[in-house]
């Protein structure tokens, strides 16, 4: 069972703003029809609705999160997944979300062996409790109090300003690092869900070259090569074929 959706905090100032106004803004009135035809069991409405708000820029992970729901009500389990997704990397440590989310990835068909994924949570914690924007945005913070108690030591010569700086410069360059590291995951191995009930991954990017697998919605995978209309994927470490860039959705791209 799924989680409820919630109205964005924009979207209540909006129409607050409608009734004192009547004259609702274009996105504003698009969510709302999409919150009414939610309520109203007509989720591909909402699924359309939301998704004009989208494409028009907002990327905002209640947004997303109701996406994922609305896309779960409808069946449509790859998409769910994928917007669920996509308001994770915003928000990582939304409990309603993770709750949904963890739903969601248990009516897949695929499974992965998760041994160094969850060792890597453990020993990486912060990169999963943390948005990468967080990361970033603290540890550039940390990287400038560093220096300012260095500034403060070298004119005062105070060891307090130089042990607290140490204490530090420690975080800051874990998180500094962590957020090189993760623009650097991102840029040379972007992850995708897969979309469709069912696609055929080959090894070439014909349809009558060989099938390697079969992958199912809501399957995530990482995209390792480009060509044309189709990705390179790797789903596990003897699972790397191509398939149709249709049958994907970019986490890290609106499509």
């Amino acid at each position: 069972m799924i989680r409820s959706i919630r109205i964005l905090a924009w979207a209540a100032a909006a129409l607050a703003l409608w009734w004192a106004t009547s004259a609702a803004s274009p996105l504003a009135r698009q969510f709302l029809a999409g919150l009414e035809a939610y309520q109203a069991g007509r989720y591909e409405q909402a699924i359309d609705q939301w998704e004009k708000i989208v494409r028009s820029g907002v990327a905002n992970p209640e947004l997303f999160y109701n996406l994922g729901n609305a896309c779960l009500k409808a069946d449509r389990l790859g998409p769910a997944i994928l917007w669920y997704e996509r308001a994770a990397r915003l928000r990582p440590n939304d409990p309603d979300l993770r709750f949904n989310l963890d739903y969601a990835r248990s009516l897949t068909r695929d499974r992965t062996e998760d041994t160094a994924i969850s060792l890597a949570r453990i020993l990486f914690f912060w990169n999963y409790q943390l948005s990468r924007r967080a990361i970033a945005v603290t540890g550039l913070a940390g990287n400038l109090i560093f220096w300012l108690l260095m500034i403060a030591w070298r004119l005062t010569r105070r060891r307090g300003f130089f042990r607290t700086a140490l204490l530090v410069a420690v975080p800051a360059l874990v998180l500094i690092l962590t957020a090189a590291a993760n623009l650097y995951d991102d840029g040379r191995r972007r992850q995708a869900v897969i979309l469709p009930e069912a696609v055929s991954v080959r090894s070439g990017h014909q349809p009558t070259d060989t099938e390697l697998f079969v992958l199912h919605a809501g399957a995530k995978v990482r995209v390792v090569k480009q060509q044309k209309n189709h990705y390179q994927i790797r789903y596990s470490a003897d699972k790397i074929g191509w398939i149709e860039q249709q049958a994907v959705g970019l986490i890290d791209t609106i499509q």
